[in-house]
């Protein structure tokens, strides 16, 4: 096994692992002791990590020491730190799983840093990717999930992927070495442990090479992975666009697209959506459902003109805000609307979203800036002085549901509507013959929301 280990590490590296500094992440179980008499025997350069968890009292102060040891007789330098893994998945609400892993990486990446070593080591080998695979396969993970641990991840890399559980026993009789074992590793109460001891034997009845299979089909996966990433990557180029508020996907162009429910998948896992409600937007976009809400815990999608438009749940109108006179200017979201008075007006009325034109002895203050309320009417400039409700006028204009809720109104102190930022003068406050005083309103940076 040593000679394949060698090869396997070479061919990972493309080239002499001799030139490198390892940091292997020893945790004094079996398969990580392999990991670590390999490199001993092997003469490449290596040093040792070992993360106390604090979850298995003195059973873990054990492990420490046992690594501490194992490094001594191996002659080289050993990191140890102790963290009270309960209390971090606590303040990260985290699973006591999770939250071990997540700062095991952290912690790790820093000592790789600090001590100047090439890579992190771990010690997954391919029964691990297979329980994985049969892990994310129950749960349903996509793709993705069909791809078992990366044998290579930045700085992190996993030289005992080639190896089956069997050939690490093997090879750890054949050396006689001696391990830590914890005992929660025999328990069949978590996932992966029930996987490991009752769902693999079984497969292995059906199939005794069962674990090469999945190695070769691992090879095919993949492939097809990384094809269909460079296709979604190119399709995405076209029908997706982004700004600082929201995304918005043109699906009506793909909608016929044999994949459309793959590529839905692939995109909106990200964003917090699960399975079913990525099977619902596939389906209204099929069935052109117009307006449609989905909620994830994290953002909210939505199905309006052909589009999907997803926004961030923490994407919240502002609050109502009073122009007093002899203000000049008001900040706005980001943005900021500033009013200047003339005696003359302009020679002709600049058709522009941010730039509105009126009467300015029509303005009474404080003049209040708000956002839409159910029955807000007002008398769009250009429609021979007829009233029409905002929530009319937002549907006339294919306005969207996210963006409507986020248009802001320029209210006068008399409680008419004075403007629809971005959109509409109201007809009564239009600059006419008999105008002596002229404001000009106008928006330094506008987000034209219902236009992307």
């Amino acid at each position: 096994m040593l000679k394949a280990f060698q090869d396997y590490l070479s061919e990972l590296l493309r080239d002499n692992p001799a030139n490198y500094r390892f940091l292997l992440a020893i945790s004094g179980g079996k398969d990580s002791i392999v990991l670590g008499d390999l490199f001993f025997c092997a003469g490449i350069p290596f040093g040792i990590a070992h993360m106390n968890f604090q979850l298995r009292g003195e059973a873990s102060d054990g492990d420490e020491r046992f690594v501490q040891a194992f490094a001594k007789r191996c002659e080289v330098p050993c990191f140890t730190t102790a963290i009270n893994t309960k209390n971090y998945a606590a303040e990260q609400q985290l699973s006591t799983q999770m939250a071990a892993r997540k700062i095991r990486y952290i912690w790790l990446e820093q000592i790789r840093q600090e001590e100047g070593f090439d890579f992190i080591v771990t010690a997954h080998h391919l029964n691990d990717s297979v329980e994985t695979i049969l892990y994310n396969f129950t749960k349903g993970s996509g793709i993705k999930g069909m791809l078992g641990i990366p044998t290579v991840n930045g700085r992190v890399i996993r030289p005992l992927s080639f190896a089956t559980r069997q050939e690490i026993d093997a090879y750890y009789n054949q050396e006689a070495l001696v391990h830590r074992e914890d005992a929660s590793n025999a328990e069949s109460g978590y996932a992966r442990n029930w996987i490991r001891h009752e769902v693999v034997p079984k497969l292995q009845k059906l199939n005794p090479s069962f674990e090469q299979t999945v190695s070769r089909n691992l090879v095919y996966w993949q492939q097809i992975n990384a094809w269909f990433e460079q296709e979604a990557q190119q399709i995405k180029a076209q029908i997706w666009h982004s700004s600082p508020l929201r995304h918005t996907l043109q699906l009506s162009s793909i909608q016929s697209h044999p994949a459309l429910l793959t590529l839905l998948f692939h995109w909106l896992q990200g964003f917090g959506f699960v399975a079913e409600q990525i099977s619902g937007i596939h389906t209204s976009v099929l069935e052109q459902k117009q307006g449609k809400l989905f909620l994830s815990k994290s953002h909210k999608a939505l199905i309006h003109q052909g589009n999907l438009i997803i926004e961030s749940q923490s994407t919240l109108p502002g609050h109502p805000q009073l122009w007093t006179a002899g203000d000049s200017s008001l900040s706005l979201d980001g943005q900021k609307i500033t009013i200047s008075t003339y005696t003359k007006g302009p020679i002709s009325i600049p058709h522009q979203p941010d730039i509105a034109w009126m009467d300015a002895d029509e303005l009474s203050f404080p003049l209040e800036l708000r956002h839409w309320r159910a029955g807000d009417v007002f008398y769009p400039l250009g429609m021979s002085g007829k009233p029409k409700k905002i929530q009319d006028y937002f549907t006339d204009e294919k306005i969207d549901r996210f963006a409507k809720e986020r248009i802001w109104l320029l209210v006068n102190g008399d409680g008419r509507i004075i403007w629809v930022l971005g959109f509409r003068v109201d007809d009564r406050f239009k600059i006419r013959e008999s105008t002596t005083q002229f404001a000009q309103f106008q928006l330094t940076s506008l987000l034209d929301l219902s236009k992307e």
